[in-house]
């Protein structure tokens, strides 16, 4: 269920390297959020935005009622939400989209893809699969980025207990490479798997297109521009392949069909 609500903010840590995480009690967001939705933010200031910015949930605590975002300060809205103090106000609107679902087999390892800001969703997806009982050496979180700064949300996946793989372009931090490179190496282990991305457009073709071939279910939330994120303005429309169209595809708003799809469908 979607709710509109202004929510107070309980703290606000600077986390290095342009990082933030902050948490807000925001009771039936908390109460509602799977891993995967988003929220849509605005925050009243002097000189602020005008139009609401999507954020992923990065985990939600029901009991206590509040929610937590991650986030990186290098654009002008999220510049300026860095300097939002607690006790101030911020209108959230959310759960938004569809949710990661774990693939049920028992034997399944779970592969977690993420680059960059999009580790949030991969962690309290991470985070819930423990919750419920899965072994956290059956879940295999890769983490991905340019650099080491550029790394998000790396020792809260490895306090999960998860199996945690770290790339970098530069070799600044673990794995010199992308995340396609570890996961091609993840799957040649064998057994089944299933992934679960989400992450820049490029990585996610690439993650995509790597398991399609060897015939690994993935799941890829996109980071497409959503202006409203309610479905209304089509701003995120996306093409899916679908051949019972003349075209060959479907066009389908990823703020309301998702953000995730299945990256056997998705025509990049």
């Amino acid at each position: 269920m979607r709710h509109s609500l202004t929510g107070s903010i309980l703290a606000h840590r600077d986390l290095g390297d342009a990082q933030f995480e902050m948490t807000v009690l925001a009771p039936d967001i908390a109460r509602d959020a799977r891993p995967g939705q988003f929220l849509q933010a605005l925050y009243v200031g002097a000189g602020g935005p005008l139009m609401r910015r999507p954020f992923s949930v990065f985990h939600a605590d029901p009991e206590a009622g509040t929610l937590a975002i991650v986030y990186v300060a290098r654009g002008a809205f999220t510049i300026g939400m860095s300097a939002l103090r607690v006790g101030c106000s911020i209108s959230l609107v959310g759960p938004l989209g569809n949710c990661f679902v774990p693939d049920a087999r028992p034997a399944a390892r779970h592969l977690l893809v993420a680059g960059g800001v999009g580790a949030p969703p991969l962690y309290f997806l991470a985070r819930e699969m423990v919750a419920a009982g899965h072994a956290p050496k059956s879940i295999c979180v890769i983490n991905g980025a340019r650099s080491r700064d550029l790394l998000v949300a790396g020792a809260d996946f490895a306090a999960l207990g998860v199996t945690l793989r770290e790339t970098t372009d530069d070799g600044s931090a673990g794995r010199r490479g992308t995340v396609a490179d570890e996961l091609r190496d993840q799957i040649a282990a064998g057994g089944p798997c299933s992934a679960y991305a989400c992450g820049p457009t490029p990585m996610l073709r690439a993650v995509g297109s790597l398991c399609v071939e060897a015939g690994v279910a993935c799941r890829v939330s996109l980071e497409t521009v959503m202006p409203c994120g309610l479905g209304v303005c089509m701003g995120c429309v996306i093409k899916l392949r679908n051949e019972a169209e003349p075209e060959g595809h479907s066009l389908v708003r990823s703020c309301h069909e998702g953000p995730i799809f299945d990256a056997s469908e998705v025509i990049w």
